[in-house]
């Protein structure tokens, strides 16, 4: 037999079931009258049973069917069907349908059938990977012009297929200078830039662009895929953190008050130019813990990291680079992220003006007071003069007279008013004297105890109890002995004669007590429960030349008692309550206490 008839034979006994298609042939009835074994493979038993009951499992004929057309008009047709396949799976595909025609007449026609389930399933898988990634993604060819995009740019921007990029991306005429995808099609490399379009909207959106080559194999490629994410919000963020930055930067820069940061590992990385004034820091050094420590007050550091909270040194020292001490208002707190800690934060605060300011406004005071006692000093002793002129006369009558009495009283007058004079003049003295402490070491404690010692009995003559009170240890502190003794004697003086003037005079205690609070500050105070003080009494207390004694006070007690106390780095403040007592209490932060001008080895007692 020649090669060619058997080529024939083959083709005629094997090649219908050879072929990896699914082939069928049916009559005008629908009727199955043969299938390849990849039609029975795929759609299962095939004999006596109707196409659409094979193909689909129905009863009826399609109602869209294909084959019925093309029975009618003869002309083949390709179609793309769903049915189920022999394990009653869904299956998708694609089916051409063509008629066997014999003397113009159809007798049969025969459907090739090719699965494309799973193409179909990766197809709409990445039709859905494509429309649903979280940016814009578009196909460009080699023109520009968008083939492809996917949904997020569709509700971008609308539908932009077919149009050139830059004019519907950016309203241009032509491609962008600093394009990526004219970069992948040069050298069908990966590229990456930013760009800003205008959204529907018109307002600028910030993307950031990747553009891949699109490759068909061998190298070859014809469309560019590129890639923009919208960070628009990361772009506003950002300028907005930089603009804080920028205004942090520039409080921090400008700030009157020294600012000085550290972070979690100990490096200073703020060291603003107050707080470089401050410690007397030039601009270019970079200082160390260590030497931060050193300018610190002792501990505050360690402080700050016990946290949580902030430290509050209201009037404290720090030393400069060099070693002079500067008063200042310290405040620490810790930097942390949640519970994870990245630093500290320091504010200092300079007090030399504020302190210096405190100082003047003394002096100024002092001098005003002066000014204004002399005046009244020259009122107090044209009036005592007057008595002095009266005393003159009765014992000048007396004398002329011999009346012994009169000349008695004479003597008197003049001895009282003398002596008027003469407290007149020390309480001037004591006052105006401009001049600085002389501390030493002493117990606080003693002067009061000595205060309360030499009041003890004039308070008994009068019918008031004078209690002493010390609570706690008190450590000997620098203090001038004599002008504190001074301001204690005052204010007992005033508290017994308040206690005079009570109208129940005949239960009236003071108390003078002394401790030390949590702050370390020394505290006097001075507590009577006698007459007390209304509004307006309380209002001039500590104003100049003001006394409720009438003929027997200057006014200057508490001048000069405050005075002294202010000398001493320390305040006076008074509470009372008319009928009920007054309390006068002294204050005196040890770290604010004068320097002792001559050490003695033993405190004064």
């Amino acid at each position: 037999m020649a090669p060619d008839n058997k080529v024939d034979r083959w083709i005629r006994d094997n090649l219908f079931n050879a072929v990896p298609i699914a082939i069928a042939v049916m009559d005008k009835e629908f009727n199955v009258v043969y299938a390849n074994h990849s039609f029975e493979k795929m759609f299962g038993n095939w004999k006596n049973r109707k196409c659409y009951a094979v193909y689909k499992n129905q009863k009826e004929v399609c109602k869209e069917c294909k084959a019925l057309a093309t029975l009618k008009d003869g002309i083949p047709r390709i179609s793309e069907e769903a049915g189920y396949n022999k394990e009653g799976r869904l299956t998708r595909y694609i089916k051409q349908t063509f008629p066997i025609i014999e003397n113009g007449d159809i007798l049969f026609l025969v459907e090739m059938s090719i699965d494309i389930t799973d193409t179909e399933r990766i197809r709409k898988e990445r039709q859905l990977l494509f429309d649903q990634v979280p940016c814009n993604v578009m196909l460009i060819d080699k023109d520009f012009r968008v083939v492809r995009t996917n949904k997020k740019i569709r509700e971008m921007f609308g539908d932009i297929e077919g149009t050139y990029c830059y004019e519907s991306l950016k309203g241009t005429s032509r491609k962008c200078a600093d394009c990526t995808a004219h970069q992948t099609f040069k050298d069908g490399k990966t590229h990456t830039g930013r760009s800003i379009v205008k959204g529907k909207d018109g307002k600028d959106i910030n993307f950031q662009v990747t553009t891949v080559p699109l490759d068909v194999g061998d190298g070859q490629f014809e469309l560019v895929m590129e890639m923009a994410v919208d960070i628009t919000e990361m772009v506003n963020l950002q300028e907005e953190l930089e603009d804080a930055h920028a205004f942090m930067q520039s409080l921090i820069t400008t700030s009157m008050a020294g600012i000085i940061a550290v972070d979690h590992v100990g490096d200073i990385t703020i060291l603003n130019p107050a707080a470089r004034d401050i410690f007397n820091i030039v601009p270019s050094k970079l200082i160390t813990m260590q030497e931060l420590e050193y300018m610190l007050p002792e501990g505050f550091l360690n402080q700050i990291n016990a946290g949580p909270g902030h430290v509050h040194l209201p009037e404290t020292d720090v030393q400069t680079i060099d070693g002079i001490n500067v008063p200042v208002r310290l405040v620490g707190f810790q930097l942390s992220r949640g519970k994870s800690p990245m630093g500290m934060a320091i504010f200092i605060h300079d007090l030399r003006e504020l302190k210096q300011l405190e100082t003047d406004k003394i002096e100024a005071e002092r001098l005003a007071a002066v000014g204004q006692t002399v005046a009244g000093l020259a009122h107090g002793v044209k009036n005592l003069i007057t008595g002095l002129d009266g005393g003159m006369y009765m014992l000048n009558s007396g004398m002329n007279q011999g009346k012994v009495e009169r000349i008695q009283e004479g003597m008197e007058m003049l001895g009282r008013n003398i002596e008027r004079i003469s407290k007149f003049v020390k309480e001037f003295l004591s006052f105006s004297r401009g001049r600085e402490i002389q501390a030493e070491l002493c117990h606080p404690s003693d002067i009061a105890e000595d205060v309360v010692s030499i009041y003890k009995t004039k308070a008994n003559n009068f019918g008031v109890e004078l209690i002493f009170e010390k609570k706690g240890d008190i450590k000997p502190a620098p203090i001038e002995y004599e002008s504190m003794h001074e301001c204690l004697t005052n204010l007992v003086g005033n508290a017994i004669d308040a206690c005079m003037t009570s109208e129940d005079n005949d239960k009236c205690h003071v108390w003078v007590r002394v401790y030390e609070d949590d702050t370390n500050a020394i505290i006097f105070e001075v507590v009577d429960d006698g007459c007390g003080m209304d509004y307006e009494v309380k209002k001039k207390v500590f104003t100049n030349f003001f006394t409720t004694k009438g003929l027997g006070g200057t006014g200057l007690g508490l001048l000069t008692t405050k005075k002294i106390i202010q000398e001493h780095g320390g305040k006076i403040s008074m509470e009372s309550r008319l009928g009920k007592g007054t309390t006068f209490r002294i204050r005196l932060p040890r770290k604010q206490l004068p320097k002792i001008i001559e050490h003695n080895d033993e405190p004064k007692n």
